[in-house]
């Protein structure tokens, strides 16, 4: 793999990683710290404190790397609330209608969600519903690291 470090002198970039999924976030969070010089990076693991995040704080963001399905609730119990398995486009079209800008790529580590939609459809349907803000998604794979040269390409086309 052919990954290059990626710095932005000088300017610090705020992402939002909304991602419920403790192993992903983490990798996540590392390539972020790795790949973009100064950053300040906040996560949120579910989808009502995603949508709460993104309600009073979400324009103050440079971008926002957002998973589709997740759990509705944070709790350190085993109980974390239903799975929401199309959270991410709920978070999307709140936006919309909230008419938050900041600019949003996808990060999903599956290929079909409810009902057997697949990324290809919902990535279809993402840019002509939210083609202002919907930046494109990365299919993210714990057995090899080609997500990492993916996102790092769509965060360079963004945050320039």
């Amino acid at each position: 793999m052919s990954l290059f470090i990626w710095k932005i002198l000088s300017v610090m970039r705020k992402i939002l990683i909304i991602e419920d999924n403790a192993t992903k976030l983490q990798h996540i969070k590392d390539f972020c710290t790795n790949c973009i010089g100064q950053s300040c990076l906040t996560d949120r693991q579910s989808y009502n404190t995603a949508q709460q995040e993104v309600i009073f704080h979400g324009n103050e963001y440079d971008i926002i790397l957002l998973d589709v399905s997740m759990n509705t609730y944070d709790t350190k119990k085993d109980d974390n609330g239903e799975q929401e398995p199309l959270a991410g486009a709920n978070i999307l079209r709140f936006m919309k209608l909230r008419k938050i800008k900041t600019p949003v790529i996808v990060v999903t580590m599956y290929e079909s969600f409810v009902d057997g939609v697949r990324i290809n459809a919902l990535d279809e349907r993402f840019k002509s519903q939210y083609g202002d803000i919907y930046k494109g998604f990365v299919y993210y794979n714990l057995k090899n690291e080609d997500w990492k040269e993916e996102l790092l390409e769509k965060l360079n086309n963004v945050l320039q």
